[in-house]
């Protein structure tokens, strides 16, 4: 992992190197755990040098610790990566950040699939529209979130539990009848990774 976080920090293929620091993805490095997937970095995660640093991430892990899974144990026990390694700029219409080009998407397409082998996560979480159909193909959000699918990965077979992009930019989740889609993405998720094993460091959400 740690020469796949080289190259990926190295790589300027898409971005002139001057203008563009890569984001790897970051966290324990655990075969068989738990894998997040977002779209692409933030403006102010190149910096940070992680993904979810910011308003969104301060969504997304407020979403998961009410189900015991708080952003310190998750950023210690899971891996987190994004789709894409480069901040992409802002929309034209200046809300929000721009989506990641097909083009952007493929080149950093091994970078994925290289992390997914080594790793081998049996539980993979992708978030947003963009993780979503890069794991597993075109699909309607409204139709995805709140089902768990079954999928053969680079790594091999895994448990895909997907959410919907946590920026405040993207009103999906308060869209009527999404709330409900929502919470029951979570407990999903809660019992997926327990029926992996893998909730030794869970935090009990009664206890909070």
């Amino acid at each position: 992992m740690e020469d796949l976080h080289a190259r990926i920090r190295a790589c300027h293929y898409c971005f002139d190197r001057k203008d563009n620091r890569p984001v790897p993805g970051r966290g324990f490095a655990r075969t068989g755990g738990l894998f997040l997937v977002g779209q692409a970095p933030g403006v102010r995660e190149p910096a940070a040098q992680m993904n979810f640093a910011w308003t969104a991430g301060r969504r997304l892990f407020k979403w998961l610790a009410t189900i015991g899974l708080p952003e310190s144990m998750l950023r210690r026990h899971a891996y987190i990566t994004a789709v894409t390694k480069c901040y992409p700029g802002k929309s034209k219409s200046g809300t929000g950040d721009r989506k990641p080009a097909p083009w952007e998407v493929e080149h950093c397409a091994p970078f994925l699939d290289e992390a997914l082998k080594t790793l081998k996560p049996r539980v993979v979480v992708p978030i947003g529209g963009l993780a979503v159909e890069r794991l597993l193909g075109e699909k309607s959000m409204s139709a995805t979130i709140g089902n768990e699918y079954v999928k053969d990965l680079p790594g091999g077979e895994a448990f895909l539990i997907p959410l919907p992009h946590p920026s405040g930019a993207s009103p999906w989740a308060h869209m009527p009848g999404n709330p409900e889609k929502l919470q029951k993405a979570l407990q999903l998720i809660r019992r997926r990774v327990r029926k992996e094993g893998l909730s030794d460091w869970f935090v009990d959400p009664s206890e909070s």
